[in-house]
């Protein structure tokens, strides 16, 4: 009975899972940004919750943990291919990379002028502006800033966890850093969204800063129990 209580649960969150996942699939150009950060947070906590569940239903550790391995480097993906979504692709946020298609000399230098920002911080200074001199409302300020740091935070999370050697920050940042700039690189080249130094800035902080949240003690040890001891950071050694 037990064991059938824990595989209903289970079910229950995978269905969740698969129905968010839906949601982005099909109706991707009707949500909102909003909507799609909403989802993907679904589908990250209901994805795990249920291969938690399903996992207290076998007695063998190894399995357990087998289960919550396949279950991240599975999320892993989806996460990359929604942030691809979002940098690449979501219209509402201007991404568009068909603009490649109608590239010429003027879309260029146009792209160029106003779409690239090599100056530390001028991006971040002009949002914060436009909000005190009330072109910007304070939601698409923040937006801007906190979207930006919590852009690439599940890095922080999924890297140490499914590539075991990468578990200090400087090795963390070996991954995120070249992720970050490939992605602006490859917005420059398709003429989408814009290539902005701060974004970069933003993106490796936002993961830093969650990865000395999840290296603490208290959240550290939590996610070593639910992950059966996936996550299993030894504080001494980092």
């Amino acid at each position: 009975m037990y064991r059938r209580y824990l595989e209903g649960i289970a079910a229950v969150c995978y269905s969740i899972c698969v129905l968010a996942g839906a949601g982005i699939l099909f109706y991707n150009y009707g949500l909102s940004p909003i909507a799609k950060l909403v989802n993907t947070v679904i589908i990250i906590l209901s994805g795990y919750s249920g291969s938690y569940f399903y996992s207290l239903t076998k007695k063998e550790d190894c399995t357990k943990r087998r289960i919550m391995r396949v279950t991240s480097v599975i999320l892993f993906v989806l996460y990359l291919l929604i942030l691809a979504d979002f940098t690449l692709v979501d219209e509402t946020l201007g991404r568009n990379v068909f603009n490649i298609l109608s590239w010429n000399e003027t879309e260029f230098f146009d792209y160029v002028n106003n779409n690239t920002n090599l100056i530390p911080f001028e991006t971040v200074k002009l949002f914060i502006n436009g909000y005190f001199n009330n072109k910007l409302t304070l939601l698409d300020m923040l937006g801007n800033i906190f979207g930006n740091l919590a852009a690439f935070m599940p890095f922080a999370f999924f890297v140490p966890l499914i590539f075991k050697g990468i578990n200090r920050w400087y090795k963390l940042m070996s991954v995120v850093l070249p992720s970050v700039i490939a992605v602006e690189l490859l917005q420059f080249v398709f003429l989408t969204g814009s290539s902005d130094i701060d974004d970069v800035i933003l993106n490796s902080m936002g993961a830093l800063i969650m990865y000395s949240a999840l290296r603490s003690k208290p959240i550290s040890r939590a996610l070593s129990k639910i992950t059966f001891g996936e996550w299993n950071f030894n504080e001494k050694k980092q």
